[in-house]
């Protein structure tokens, strides 16, 4: 299964310089780069800085690379390199001192140091045009999934999973897709993990124990800075439980795209969730089941899939309505309520959501929606739900995924 992502592929198609592409391992770089862009040379930097030139004559040294490289570019041709971290110092030497012609692209895992290569000390900075791939948008995956036989539930739910390509290689249209997700919680004991590890330099490695734990707290329901701080300290990765020396390494996860922040309103803080759902998934499993340690049962499995799913719906039906409406995302807390979203323009709530993704939806649940929705003035207000058959509010707009 192909999933087009057609406003990336048109700006990597529109950008005429050269261009750095950044991203976590496995956000489909690499793919988009290959299908969506003509390019006259393609290289591939594997770990031991061996040098692969696709198509064409193998494996090169680094010489061969730089010589092509030169040739190609005064030509006006374009060329890639991709994993170009792998390389040491002196290529980013050598990239400086290049007249600029032709249209270079490189790309890389290492977000470290492409932030570090675009940042104003840098030599490189203004060289590039620079794009950082995530993961893919949720209103792609429907579009991907449009013309498939999928009841309304199982439609949203694919297309959340299908946001990490790697649940793409796991897709089975034979199956629903909480049984393919087992089947890809299964077969991502070390994968999961592995996709932070070139997030960071060699010399942050010391530090990736603490992004991960990181991580592993939000996935875990720790979404506030000082639940996160409680967590680390008594797994004795810090030395005092304090929120405040979290705050950079929070500020990098987010801003590399592994965690994402969300204002809490009425609140001087922010709370924050795990975006892919393929690291949430493992990461809240193997925090309270151990799904690393132990074999787990596929009924065990389904039933921690039942536990999640309708949080990851949550989120991505916040995000998917902010982004529809050009507004920004928020939730509200309170001892008395909380609301799943609020979509605001600048300080004030517009929208006020509330997500039902229980079986069973019936006026109960609709009476409590329109109750709480009420705590906030807003000039509308959703409740999003499975399937809207037969459901009616007089103060609540009432949606589906077939709404989407």
């Amino acid at each position: 299964m192909i999933i087009h992502r057609p406003s990336e592929e048109k700006e990597l198609k529109s950008v005429g310089k050269w261009t750095m592409i950044y991203g976590r391992r496995k956000t489909g770089k690499s793919f988009l780069v290959q299908n969506s862009i003509h390019y006259d040379e393609y290289f591939f930097v594997n770990r031991d800085r061996t040098i692969l030139s696709k198509g064409k004559e193998g494996q090169v040294d680094y010489n061969a690379l730089i010589e092509v490289m030169r040739r190609s570019l005064e030509s006006g041709k374009t060329v890639v390199v991709d994993e170009f971290h792998r390389l040491d110092s002196k290529f980013f030497d050598y990239l400086h001192s290049m007249e600029k012609s032709g249209r270079l692209i490189l790309l890389t895992s290492t977000l470290f140091l492409a932030k570090k290569l675009l940042s104003e000390k840098s030599p490189l900075l203004g060289l590039f045009h620079e794009k950082q791939i995530y993961i893919i948008d949720l209103n792609d995956c429907l579009s991907a999934l449009r013309h498939r036989n999928l009841g309304k539930r199982e439609l949203l739910e694919t297309a959340i999973m299908l946001r990490e390509p790697i649940n793409v290689e796991y897709f089975d249209s034979k199956k629903s897709i909480r049984e393919s997700a087992v089947e890809m919680l299964k077969g991502s004991v070390n994968a999961v993990p592995a996709l932070m590890g070139e997030i960071f330099l060699e010399e942050e490695r010391g530090l990736s124990k603490i992004y991960e734990s990181i991580v592993r707290a939000v996935a875990n329901g720790k979404v506030v800075s000082g639940e996160i701080s409680s967590s680390l300290f008594s797994k004795g990765l810090i030395p005092k439980d304090n929120p405040g020396t979290l705050q950079p390494y929070l500020a990098t996860l987010v801003d590399i795209g592994l965690l994402k922040r969300i204002e809490v309103y009425g609140k001087n803080r922010f709370a924050y969730k795990v975006p892919s759902p393929l690291m949430r998934l493992f990461f809240y499993a193997d925090e309270k089941y151990g799904i690393s340690q132990r074999r787990l049962s596929e009924a065990e499995l389904l039933r921690i899939m039942a536990e999640l799913i309708p949080k990851i719906v949550e989120d991505g039906v916040r995000e998917y309505l902010a982004y529809k409406f050009g507004l920004g995302e928020a939730i509200a807390e309170s001892k008395d309520y909380d609301i799943d979203g609020l979509l605001m323009r600048f300080k004030k709530p517009e929208i006020a959501i509330e997500v039902k993704w229980g079986r069973n939806i019936g006026m109960a649940e609709i009476r409590k929606a329109e109750h709480t929705l009420a705590m906030i003035g807003t000039r509308k207000k959703i409740l999003f739900v499975p399937d809207k058959t037969g459901l009616s509010s007089k103060t609540l707009e009432i949606l589906d995924p077939g709404d989407l």
